[in-house]
């Protein structure tokens, strides 16, 4: 470690001397259509990375832009031109720089769209979360976010989870049962309700666990369906879709980055990303991120490494296959949670570990992709991915919590052993797209095949065992003087699907448009269990559809309406129980209406949706005989979110919240030995109340401070709402500042969690997963 200090201080000794201003800048380039054809009288607008003061100009005949007299620095550079999709990019002006080339795609042909710069994301651009035709929020009928890459690197965010939670209406959570990695939205919570995709490619949550990705080093974008996303995705994301999507190669520039950090709890990260063209027709990019530290508590130790590898090849100029392998081994912290007393943590227990000494958890994952993309002609595109997945879950532990009062003791139980656990994925998503016109109207369509084998092996023990440990100064102990039971094998799971999609765009006028998809998948799933040595099958069908309209009264104004049903499982398919498999798929539809806007030349942007969401047939335990199931009851939620961003002079600002009544319709839940009816509660975890504010203050070129603050309303550890089972409110507020020694050279200061509150990330009606407590970090940047 002390060598790394030795590299940061000799890096700072040298450069932050010689930071001085220097003269300006003429960065000039080229810009072309997709065949190579000059594009004249595109608008070029460069922008500080700050925000403030845009230079603004256009192409000629050739197609050549230049600026004069620029200052040195980071800048947005964004090219518009009328019928093609909008280029952004954050660039480094420095003297020698070389021209910059620029190739606009045709909308809805643009596969890997790329998400560039920490200005906020312009409503007009394409994003596929939300439809593979390729809309941009501002044409699709339904509530679409994108929380760019590089806003998330710029407030130096270390976890994808809370990047994740920056969307409106999205929060999360971080039980390491799950991978730490849950999501809510719309009063639906967790991987059955809300999906989690990776490129647009569906990660199968065996156990409900969603690990993998964790790092927000290497990516683009991070793009949020809210509301049923059944016609894209398939069952299981009826709160919405939550799609991260990575950096690709760039062949248009060579470019290096470098970073460094340290902070509190001897906590180090240290990444590296290196793009650019290798010939005329192949670039590269590589992305690495590593981390690691002591925590807050005792033996709670982390680690983690994630690399990614892209390289694409530009076959011919409408052909092009782009082949990827990402990496990710997790070894997270060890704490799993705090008990608590009277609605709060035990006093003095917030920085101790509760754990077995020799506890251990590990989450490994490997994803292959090939993706293709054939373009015949401007109006015609084929899309394919193929992809393989493998990851490996380890879990050794103590996990449950209770504070016995009476002692000032802690009781821990649920003692763990999942060992040689691992899941495979393989599929292949493919799809047609073709613009034009029917019946003399501008129509946009596609139809596709999405088709995967999911493999997954459980090992596991028969969890049990209990150990009484002093509150403040507990004797850990080893795994094996509790409990002997150790992983045997447990089931085997195979899930075969198979679905067809279809979407439609068709201008009604140049005003109203009416979008619809459709799909159907089958499901069928063969379950091995190795306790009892029995095979059980079973099939499922689901069937996803949507309408929605949409009205552009003035241009760069949308109001929408939307109809949509979807479905979700009684439980992950891909581990299933064997007395589940009798059950059919829970469906739900919503209804949403809203009104989207862009102005001041996109400098302001703002959304508003309002839309009633619910499922039905969910299990509950047989009024009859509480030992058996039925497949009955109802949940709903109805809501308003928002979300505004804007430009103004030195600030720029996101602001999004959401307010919204989630609640059980009828749901029947036994309670000591009795059925009770829940209608009227709240579901586990759900908040009916958050919001996020992001300010940055630009008062020089060089120099950036910035504000985060998160809230989160109330929640419930159980569906009974009980006091006992509240999980309070809480706000946590970080804040930064950025240097700009030199064009390719930044430190950047941050301060997380500013007045230090003590809050549950997750809990249960005994113990809290705490959040971090205050913690500084420090980091630098440098470009090469």
């Amino acid at each position: 470690m002390p060598l790394r200090l030795i590299v940061i201080g000799l890096i700072l000794g040298f450069v932050a001397p010689q930071a001085a201003r220097a003269q300006g800048v003429s960065p000039s380039g080229r810009v072309v259509d997709s065949q190579g054809g000059a594009i004249v009288g595109a608008t070029v607008s460069l922008t500080p990375a700050g925000g403030v003061r845009a230079v603004t100009g256009r192409t000629n005949g050739e197609g050549t832009f230049s600026f004069v007299d620029v200052s040195p620095g980071r800048y947005v550079l964004q090219v518009d031109s009328p019928g093609f999709a909008t280029w952004a990019r954050e660039i480094a002006v420095a003297m020698g720089m070389p021209a910059i080339s620029v190739t606009l795609e045709i909308p809805g042909l643009l596969e890997d769209v790329q998400v560039s710069g920490t200005a906020p994301y312009n409503l007009s651009k394409p994003i596929p979360t939300a439809s593979r035709i390729g809309l941009s929020p501002l044409e699709t009928p339904a509530s679409v976010a994108v929380v760019s890459g590089d806003l998330v690197r710029s407030l130096e965010t270390q976890s994808l989870i809370v990047a994740k939670s920056l969307a409106p209406g999205i929060t999360s959570s971080a039980p390491m049962g799950n991978g730490g990695n849950v999501l809510t939205a719309r009063g639906f919570t967790g991987a059955n309700s809300v999906k989690q995709l990776y490129n647009g490619m569906e990660i199968y949550n065996a156990g409900n666990v969603v690990a993998f990705p964790f790092d927000p080093w290497n990516v683009d974008f991070v793009g949020v369906l809210s509301g049923p996303a059944s016609v894209l995705y398939g069952t299981g994301a009826i709160g919405g879709a939550v799609n991260v999507v990575t950096r690709r190669p760039d062949p248009s520039q060579r470019r290096n980055e470098v970073q460094f950090g340290i902070g509190r709890f001897n906590t180090y990260h240290e990444a590296i990303d290196s793009t650019g063209p290798l010939t005329d027709r192949v670039s590269y990019r590589i992305d690495a991120s590593f981390y690691n530290s002591d925590h807050w508590v005792a033996q709670g130790e982390s680690n983690s490494q994630a690399v990614s590898a892209s390289l694409r090849v530009d076959a011919t100029k409408n052909l092009r296959f782009t082949i990827s392998n990402d990496f990710g081994n997790q070894n997270p912290s060890k704490y799993l949670g705090t008990p608590i007393f009277n609605d709060a943590p035990v006093a003095g227990t917030r920085f101790i570990n509760y754990n077995v000494l020799d506890a251990k958890l590990n989450f490994r994952d490997n994803w292959t992709n090939l993706e293709t993309l054939w373009t015949p002609s401007p109006t015609l595109s084929v899309h394919n991915s193929t992809f393989y997945l493998y990851n490996s879950r380890l879990y050794h532990d103590a996990p449950n919590y209770t504070y016995v009062p009476a002692t000032n003791r802690v009781s821990r139980g649920g003692f763990r052993d999942i060992q040689g656990t691992y899941e495979t994925q393989y599929g292949d998503t493919g799809y047609v797209k073709k613009s034009g016109t029917v019946l003399g109207l501008q129509n946009d369509a596609l139809v596709g095949i999405d088709v995967n084998r999911n493999y997954y092996h459980r090992n596991d023990n028969v969890r049990g065992g209990t150990s009484v440990v002093d509150a403040l100064n507990p004797a850990d102990g080893n795994f094996l003087d509790f409990y002997t039971q150790t992983t045997k094998p447990f089931y085997l799971m195979h899930v075969d699907q198979a679905g067809a999609f279809a979407e439609e765009r068709v201008h009604l006028a140049r005003w109203l448009s009416v979008v619809v998809g459709v799909r159907r998948d089958h499901y069928h799933i063969n379950r091995y269990d190795a306790l009892v040595f029995t095979t059980t099958e079973s099939d499922s069908d689901a069937t996803g559809w949507n309408t929605g309209l949409v009205v552009e009264p003035i241009k760069n104004l949308t109001i929408y309406g939307q109809y949509a049903e979807a479905s979700d499982p009684v439980n992950s398919l891909s581990s299933i129980t064997a007395s589940q498999q009798g059950f059919h798929l829970s469906p739900g539809r919503q209804v949403e209406g809203g009104i989207k806007q862009t102005m001041l030349n996109g400098r302001l942007e703002w959304t508003m949706a309002v839309y009633d969401l619910m499922k039905k047939d969910l299990l509950t335990p047989a009024v009859n005989n509480p030992t058996l199931t039925d497949q009955v009851g109802q949940q709903s939620s109805t809501g308003v979110e928002g979300s505004v961003a804007f430009t103004a002079g030195q600030v720029r600002a996101i602001v999004n919240g959401t307010v919204l009544k989630a609640r059980f319709d009828d749901f029947n839940a036994v309670v000591s030995g009795r059925i009770v009816q829940l209608a009227g509660n709240v579901p586990v975890n759900v908040p009916q109340r958050s919001a996020n504010a992001i300010v940055f203050w630009t008062p020089a070129p060089t120099w950036e401070a910035r504000g985060v603050l998160r809230f989160v309303g109330r929640r419930f550890a159980d569906n009974l709402d009980t006091a006992s089972a509240i999980m309070p409110s809480f706000k946590v507020a970080d804040v930064g500042v950025r240097w700009r020694a030199r064009p390719k050279l930044s430190i950047d200061a941050r301060l997380d969690n500013v007045f230090d509150e003590i809050y549950a990330d997750s809990g249960t009606t005994t113990q809290w997963l705490l959040g971090m407590p205050r913690s500084a970090t420090l980091s630098l940047n440098v470009l090469f």
